[in-house]
């Protein structure tokens, strides 16, 4: 996991020095990953995305499979064309995407980086949504998303009135609420995976999901589902 850290801090510190960044740049995105680092699991998913073709590197900028056709930077840029920050969640995106290939076995084709605004999903053969990934940058914040899609949007319609925009923002996509599980409540709903992952890089959480005629909930799974049939390829690896 060492490589990676030194390949962000590098690109960190040579943005710093073409000045394209706020005052120490180099030494917040250092503090980022000491404060949030980089996990064993996601480094080796990295090595082997770049191995085998599902990640590709540009300088500070990477691709990851098919479904997102612009690249992503490891770092976050301001309304000012200025870098500001390390984006973290990105690194664990990216690791997701190539665990759900490599590790759990479901074929290249049927998986894509940020689709249908998921972040990252897997299609059955039927082009139906399968797993719908959501990435957040730490535990803290993936816990309090978790809970409040397994127990806010289960039977909107026997809510309060006070909760009737809720209703709306699921069934209406054209209802904005500056709300995180509103928006991914709205993205489970149009797309109907079978299940959801929230991954952050020190915890997974994965659930069941039932849909209902006013919402949806989820059923907590104590293991992933592998794709049937199929032989991980990081068990290839391993021989």
């Amino acid at each position: 996991m060492m490589w990676l850290r030194n390949l962000i801090q590098k690109h960190s510190w040579e943005l710093e020095a073409s000045r394209k960044t706020i005052f120490q740049f180099g030494q917040s995105v250092t503090q980022a990953l000491i404060k949030n680092p980089i996990q064993p699991w996601e480094a080796d998913a990295w090595a082997r995305g770049l191995k085998i073709g599902l990640i590709r590197l540009e300088g500070y900028f990477f691709r990851v499979g098919s479904g997102k056709r612009s690249s992503l930077s490891f770092f976050i840029r301001n309304d000012r064309d200025l870098y500001v920050g390390l984006r973290r969640e990105s690194i664990t995106q990216a690791a997701t995407y190539v665990s759900l290939i490599t590790d759990y076995g479901y074929p290249r084709a049927q998986v894509r980086f940020e689709s249908r605004w998921m972040d990252v999903a897997v299609y059955d053969s039927e082009g139906k949504a399968l797993i719908y990934a959501e990435n957040k940058a730490n535990q803290k914040t993936l816990e309090k998303l978790c809970y409040r899609l397994s127990s806010e949007f289960n039977d909107i319609a026997d809510r309060t009135s006070e909760n009737v925009n809720l209703r709306s923002s699921i069934g209406d996509l054209r209802t904005a609420i500056p709300d995180d599980a509103v928006m991914k409540a709205r993205h489970i709903w149009r797309n109907r995976p079978r299940y959801f992952w929230g991954v952050c890089p020190t915890s997974r959480q994965m659930y069941l999901v039932s849909y209902a005629r006013c919402g949806f909930s989820f059923e907590a799974m104590e293991s992933p589902v592998f794709s049937e049939g199929l032989i991980p390829q990081a068990a290839l690896f391993a021989r």
